[in-house]
């Protein structure tokens, strides 16, 4: 049986375990006290829901197009999942979501389907999470030095779907339909504080008619 926290530290870690974990912690009455109107265990609940509340409103903010494609109830289910899975371990919330394409690209709800084709939705979804966090890198890295012609921060990209398009459309505070499937090759580069996305994918030769 876990011995009840009592030194600052011993607490501090017991608060993180509680607030982290799905399944909370123990001992919460013997750490937390109860107040004339609730319980230390539903007083625990108020700061859980507080501190995970604020997280997924960090996930949003770090991944609008997606917020905005899949609505925010849909959001905040698949972003739950990933914090309950990777919680966060970080003084800081920069790098919060850095994980959660790949969590994903792995969780994908269409996975282990017998012979049945991978699901439209769930490929642009994996690849605007992907293109987001690979904006909020470029934007994060320094700007590229156009006196040497030399863009050592320039990230490249390939998608399965025009999601810089539908990113760029949320942003700018528009109402987008999700873009149908049409492979895209881009680089973003930091110029002058701003990320520039160039397409570097090839033009598509002319159908005969």
């Amino acid at each position: 049986m876990t011995d009840v926290p009592r030194s600052l530290d011993a607490i501090q870690q017991w608060m993180q375990t509680a607030l982290l974990a799905p399944g909370g912690a123990a001992h919460v009455a013997e750490v937390i006290t109860a107040s004339g109107r609730m319980s230390a265990e539903e007083r625990l609940r108020v700061y859980r829901r507080g501190y995970r509340l604020r997280l997924l409103g960090c996930m949003r903010g770090q991944y609008p197009a997606m917020a905005h494609f899949l609505g925010r109830e849909l959001f905040d289910g698949f972003a739950m999942e990933y914090l309950d899975a990777h919680p966060s371990r970080s003084p800081t919330l920069d790098d919060l979501g850095a994980g959660f394409p790949d969590h994903l690209a792995r969780t994908r709800p269409d996975a282990g389907a017998d012979d049945t084709p991978p699901e439209a939705w769930i490929d642009l979804l994996i690849d605007l999470a992907r293109f987001e966090r690979d904006f909020a890198a470029a934007f994060d890295a320094p700007d590229a030095d156009t006196s040497t012609g030399a863009d050592t921060g320039t990230r490249f990209f390939e998608a399965r779907f025009p999601v810089h398009r539908y990113a760029a459309a949320v942003r700018r505070g528009e109402e987008p339909e999700p873009p149908e499937a049409e492979p895209v090759r881009l680089s973003l580069t930091r110029r002058d504080g701003t990320v520039v996305v160039h397409d570097l994918t090839a033009p598509r030769p002319p159908q005969a008619g």
